[in-house]
């Protein structure tokens, strides 16, 4: 059932994808722009469908996650000006909330073959392979390091609503002990502080456009990971 649908994510994007950058095409591996979108589709599929039903094993989850975002970065060059990549994720996002997908068996296979395409695709287009409490650790000191940038300035230029800025503070502070419990030998993430203590110290006449939207970033990526470390923010009885 899950095969049969998915078909139809290539069915509506495969002619948007035809349209090449010229650095795609000078490439030394020319890869056919129907068979990318129709893989692609199938990662953010399965990923989307493993947000749902929390199938895999954290570190898998973690792989997915870091396989996922190079993959976007790299398609993002290959299909310049076209919106093919965003409307997949939609499709994707829609068909793995069809209540006909069961949170079965049947689920885990077609997340755990998604998984395999994607290091697959990655691989032949990054070279890159994952290599775990390594890239993944990599890959999150960097994103938290942007959160705590974010944090640092809106205690400055206080940008965001006091919801809103509850939520970076507390989710950047639950982030950066989640850091230190994933990853063995508790790791040294006085670097990531310092990103917020630089930022926390710069004068308040740098307030403006660019840190509003720097500070915005780092909200919606705080949401992101959050639920990506799969944590919550607590809810305040009314």
């Amino acid at each position: 059932m899950i095969k049969k649908t998915l078909v139809l994510i290539c069915a509506s994007f495969c002619v948007t994808a035809l349209s090449l950058s010229a650095s795609y095409a000078e490439q030394k591996k020319k890869l056919d722009s129907n068979e990318v979108i129709t893989e692609y589709g199938k990662i953010a599929t399965g990923l989307a469908l493993e947000e749902r039903c929390l199938l895999l094993s954290p570190a898998e989850t973690r792989e997915y996650y870091w396989h996922q975002y190079l993959l976007d970065f790299s398609l993002s060059k290959i299909f310049t000006g076209s919106p093919v990549l965003t409307m997949v994720r939609g499709t994707a996002q829609q068909t793995s909330q069809d209540e006909r997908f069961k949170c079965d068996q049947e689920s885990r296979d077609f997340i755990h073959r998604s998984l395999q395409k994607a290091r697959d695709l990655n691989l032949e287009l990054t070279g890159k392979t994952f290599e775990l409490n390594v890239s993944d650790r990599a890959f999150d000191e960097q994103r938290l390091a942007i959160i705590a940038t974010a944090a640092g300035t809106n205690s400055v230029c206080a940008h965001l609503l006091p919801q809103y800025e509850e939520q970076l503070r507390v989710g950047y502070e639950a982030l950066n002990g989640a850091m230190k419990m994933r990853y063995p030998g508790n790791p040294d993430t006085s670097h990531i502080d310092a990103s917020y203590t630089e930022a926390a110290n710069q004068e308040k006449t740098s307030c403006g456009k660019q840190t509003n939207q720097q500070v915005l970033q780092g909200w919606q990526l705080t949401r992101l990971l959050m639920q990506q470390f799969r944590l919550a923010f607590a809810t305040k009885n009314p």
